[in-house]
């Protein structure tokens, strides 16, 4: 957070520090000695109404050591399963243990050089680059709070910003909001700026549910507990301890119950 400016997320993907992430959760796991007592795991398969593109690349997962990963629904999991009849994880684990036993350093460095980038650099991003990001986190903040604390509904199918169903939890919550949070801090947007973005968000959000007859619209009123849970989590993201939203959505849930 107090390190500088993150990239955009998708430009986070492609500095080295991503991938040594990954690489050291798998090493970690293999050092722990998991093999055959535990499980290495992998991420969430984000979109669920994409099964073929998920069997073309989730395989991935079982290169990269995993020795299971997150699937959306059962119809995903039986795809999944195929993956592990065409590759065997234990001789890429054991392959991956002897590497990584010699290289562990590197990618400990790799994982220590925190992927911030030069305030300056983000002024020359193109036009509307910066807004888009902050546009995309906002409505997908906006869409994940207004089930959980609207209708006490978790991890489930969000549309995002071009109205695709994806699989959202907490963790992309935290991941979106403290986005937000971090450009504050840093003044690469302003409050009055995202402030804009959500409430134009929160319009969109409204009318991608609009055929739920239980969902709570936000605008134009702004002023329900979905609306100010969203809030409190981008602009107190900088106090909230690690990122972490239960708090907050707990809160704001309990509200949204005494309301009722």
């Amino acid at each position: 957070m107090e390190a500088g400016p993150m990239p955009p997320k998708a430009e986070l993907k492609e500095t080295a520090w991503y991938p040594a992430y990954e690489e050291a959760n798998v090493a970690t796991g293999l050092a722990a000695g998991l093999v055959g007592r535990g499980q290495i795991g992998k991420g969430m398969w984000a979109a669920p109404d994409e099964m073929a593109r998920m069997l073309k690349q989730k395989v991935d997962h079982l290169h990269a050591g995993a020795s299971c990963a997150w699937v959306p629904n059962p119809t995903a999991a039986t795809l999944h399963a195929l993956h592990y009849l065409s590759v065997s994880v234990p001789e890429v684990q054991a392959r991956l243990a002897e590497l990584t036993g010699r290289d562990t350093l590197s990618v400990r460095s790799k994982l220590l050089a925190v992927p911030v980038v030069d305030p300056a650099a983000l002024a020359l991003y193109p036009a509307g680059a910066i807004q888009a990001e902050l546009d995309n986190n906002a409505q997908g903040i906006l869409g994940y709070v207004s089930r959980w604390v609207g209708q006490g509904v978790g991890c489930s199918k969000v549309a995002d910003l071009h109205g695709v169903s994806l699989m959202e939890d907490r963790a992309t919550l935290r991941i979106s909001s403290q986005h937000i949070a971090n450009w504050l801090r840093h003044g690469v947007v302003t409050e009055e700026q995202v402030l804009e973005s959500m409430q134009r968000m929160a319009r969109l959000v409204d009318e991608q549910n609009s055929a739920d007859r239980t969902y709570k619209p936000m605008a134009p009123a702004f002023d329900g507990p979905e609306w100010h849970a969203a809030l409190d989590l981008v602009f107190g993201g900088r106090d909230a301890p690690n990122g972490y939203t239960e708090f907050t959505l707990t809160a704001r849930r309990q509200e949204r119950k005494a309301m009722s």
